[in-house]
C-alpha cells in the first residue's frame, strides 16, 4: 500500500461493512464495478475480499482501496495489480489457491518459534501473517461456499498467531538490547523501544485490534481509549539519544514490558545467534579477524567461542561471552529466538 498524505484519520462507521459502502459512495463506486478491477487471466476468483486501512477504519480521503483474491490457478507474484476506477486507486492482490492452502497448513501445523530458525524465516513468516491476515479480517465481496468457509475459519485463528508473533518479537528485540547494553547503549534504547512497541501490539491484539500493520499502533490504542498504552507507545517511539540516559530508560521501559508480557511462558524459547549474511572468518596469529562484506573488521580470541563460523545457542537469561556479543554489538551476528520443545 502506498503512503498515504495528511494525518490519520479514523472513519466514523463501526463496521468494515460500513466502512466499505461509506469508500464507495465517497468515490462514487458500486460494488461490481471494484469486482470487476479483479482480473481472471488465473481463472475465476473463488473468493474476494476488501482488505487493509480503508476496512480497519484508518487512512484518510486518499487511500486506497486493498483487494485480495484467491484465485485457482497459479499466481508468479503477490504485487498488487494497480487499477483506478473513477477517482479511487484499487490495488488487487493474486494468491493462487493451492499456494495459498500450503501457507495455512503451515502455520496451522508447524510452532512459533519454530526449532529452528535463521534471518530469512523472519521476512517469510512477516509475509505469511499479512496475506493471512488480509483474507481473515477482510469482508467477502464474492466468493464459492468451500472458500468462504475458509475464510471465516481463518479469521477465527488469528488472534493466537499474532498474539505469538508480537510476544516473541518483543522478546528477541529485548534479548538484543541487553546484550547492546554494555556496549552500543543508544543502540540498545532503540531495541528496547522496539520491544515495548511489539508488546503493546499484543496488548491491542487483546483488545480486538489485530490489523497487521504497525504504522497504525497509535492509532489502535488511541480508539481504544487506552492512555496507559498511548504514554508507553510515546516512550517507545522516543530513545534517548545520548548514552547517559539510557540506563534509566531501560529501567522504565523494563519495567512495562515485565508488566506486558508477565503472561508469556519462555521456558522453552532459546536464543540463537548465526552469522550475518555477508560475514567471514580468517586467522590472524593468537587472534581470528571477522569481517562483513570486507568493509569492516572485528577481532576476537582464536581460541574464544568466536573464533570460527558456526551458530551459538543460549538461555534467554544466559550471559553471552564477551567475543560473542562483541560480534553481535558489531552487526555481524543476526538474532533469532528458537524453541527447545
Amino acid at each position: 500500500m502506498r503512503a498515504e498524505a495528511g494525518s490519520p484519520e479514523v472513519l466514523p462507521a463501526e463496521t468494515p461493512a460500513d466502512r466499505f459502502d461509506a469508500y464507495l459512495k465517497r468515490h462514487g463506486l458500486a460494488r461490481e464495478r471494484v469486482l470487476e478491477q479483479v482480473d481472471d487471466a488465473f481463472g475465476e476468483p473463488l473468493l474476494v475480499v476488501a482488505a487493509g486501512s480503508v476496512l480497519a477504519g484508518f487512512g484518510n480521503s486518499t487511500s486506497d482501496l486493498d483487494i485480495y483474491a484467491v484465485v485457482p490457478g497459479e499466481v508468479a507474484s503477490t504485487l498488487p495489480l494497480m487499477s483506478y476506477a473513477e477517482d479511487a486507486r484499487i490495488d488487487v492482490v493474486l494468491h493462487g489457491a493451492d499456494r495459498l492452502g500450503e501457507r495455512h497448513r503451515t502455520v496451522v501445523t508447524g510452532q512459533w518459534p519454530p526449532p529452528d530458525i535463521g534471518p530469512g524465516d523472519l521476512g517469510s513468516r512477516r509475509q505469511l501473517l499479512d496475506s493471512l491476515s488480509r483474507f481473515g479480517m477482510g469482508l467477502p465481496l464474492s466468493g464459492v461456499p468451500k472458500w468462504c468457509d475458509w475464510q471465516a475459519l481463518l479469521d477465527g485463528q488469528l488472534t493466537g498467531w499474532l498474539r505469538t508473533w508480537y510476544a516473541v518479537e518483543a522478546v528477541r528485540k529485548r534479548t538484543a538490547a541487553r546484550a547492546l547494553a554494555g556496549r552500543k547503549p543508544v543502540l540498545a534504547a532503540l531495541r528496547a523501544g522496539e520491544a515495548l512497541t511489539a508488546a503493546l501490539e499484543r496488548h491491542a491484539v487483546d483488545q480486538g485490534e489485530r490489523y497487521f500493520k504497525g504504522k497504525w499502533l497509535g492509532e489502535k490504542l488511541r480508539r481504544l481509549g487506552d492512555d496507559r498504552g498511548l504514554a508507553a507507545f510515546r516512550l517507545a517511539m522516543c530513545p534517548p539519544p545520548t548514552a547517559e540516559a539510557v540506563p534509566s530508560y531501560l529501567a522504565r521501559v523494563g519495567d512495562l514490558l515485565d508488566d506486558y508480557l508477565r503472561d508469556i511462558g519462555t521456558a522453552p524459547w532459546r536464543a540463537h545467534l548465526k552469522p550475518a549474511a555477508g560475514t567471514a572468518w580468517s586467522g590472524f596469529g593468537t587472534t581470528a579477524l571477522v569481517s562483513r562484506w570486507g568493509l569492516r573488521v572485528a577481532a576476537v580470541d582464536a581460541g574464544g567461542p568466536a573464533a570460527h563460523e558456526t551458530s551459538w545457542d543460549y538461555a534467554l537469561d544466559e550471559p553471552w561471552p564477551p567475543d560473542v556479543e562483541k560480534l553481535f554489538a558489531e552487526d555481524m551476528l543476526w538474532l533469532g529466538l528458537r524453541s527447545a520443545s
